[in-house]
């Protein structure tokens, strides 16, 4: 019978990272907080654009021309999150990989390492993408084939092949999900032995994005009320009214300075819930990938004094 994974450790290994790399998490995260705030404060020329329009179409046509001179600079801004989530996730990955080493740069690194794991998840995003398109473009056709033949009959087929199609896909996405962290362990890309590993792995793959999909979704949730707390806390806190007219962005102005502290204070629970959230997407994947690679399960870095995961060799 082929080993598989440890389901515990992989679900346990962001919760051990934040236990252990508690400031990593913080700083992977603020650096992304800062680039969040950053992209936001882009949008504000033409948020406030649309102050003093004269009525709502008005206002809508001059936002709408706003964000287009401006949608270079947010394509731009959006690359930059893109190159900056690659490096945090290679970084959470690492760390989870070293549970008993400290390193001076919180793991965060440009090499060799992040050019493979971007070429592995650019390369399995699009194939898996254009073999979804094909099989949708599949869909059209035999619904339009069918439809001649009867309505009911050409909606059950399409359902049903919609169904298939997605299981599908879920399958496909799965048994690749395993290539860029492999990639990373094995220093070399992976894609014969990320595909290989996933397979025989599927219901336990599943389970354990559906786990992780569920707690990211809940921690997304807690960030984003502890943020919504932190600013109605200032907010009320110091009875502020909001303007019954604005007609300009200095109408707004007597709130900026008051609210700027307790907006400097959402940055905590923001890169918190950002560090914690790539922690989330990588470590699991990591984990598996490296019992797996080895034949057996690893023991997990929940050991304080276990050796380094990427020493470990596999059972004879």
């Amino acid at each position: 019978m082929k080993p598989g994974f440890s389901f515990n450790d992989a679900v346990g290994a962001p919760f051990v990272l934040l236990r252990r790399r508690p400031l990593s998490l913080f700083v992977w995260g603020l650096i992304m907080t800062a680039l969040v705030a950053g992209l936001y404060s882009l949008m504000i020329p033409a948020l406030g654009s649309m102050i003093g329009a004269p009525d709502r179409e008005a206002a809508f046509d001059t936002y709408l021309t706003e964000s287009i001179r401006l949608q270079a600079t947010v394509n731009g801004m959006n690359i930059v999150m893109y190159l900056v989530m690659l490096l945090t996730w290679t970084a959470a990955a690492r760390a989870t990989l070293s549970p008993g080493r400290g390193d001076p740069f919180l793991f965060l690194r440009v090499g060799m390492d992040e050019v493979r794991v971007a070429v592995t998840l650019i390369a399995v995003f699009f194939i898996w993408y254009i073999v979804l398109i094909v099989m949708v473009l599949i869909g059209v056709g035999i619904g339009f084939a069918l439809w001649s033949q009867g309505q009911a009959t050409a909606i059950s087929v399409l359902i049903a092949y919609g169904l298939l199609v997605f299981a599908l896909s879920v399958w496909g996405w799965l048994r690749v999900s395993l290539i860029a962290p492999a990639s990373l362990i094995l220093k070399r890309f992976a894609f014969t032995e990320g595909w290989a590993i996933a397979r025989g792995q599927m219901w336990k793959l599943l389970g354990l994005n559906l786990v992780i999909w569920i707690i990211n979704m809940i921690s997304a949730i807690l960030m984003y009320a502890a943020v919504g707390a932190i600013l109605a806390a200032g907010f009320f806190g110091q009875g502020l009214v909001w303007p019954h007219d604005i007609d300009s962005v200095a109408d707004l102005e007597p709130l900026l300075r008051p609210m700027l502290l307790p907006a400097l204070g959402t940055v905590i629970p923001m890169s918190l819930g950002f560090g914690w959230m790539m922690a989330l997407h990588a470590a699991p994947g990591v984990v598996a990938a490296r019992q797996l690679l080895d034949g057996v399960p690893a023991p997990a870095p929940i050991v304080e004094d276990a050796p380094p995961v990427d020493t470990l060799q596999p059972s004879q």
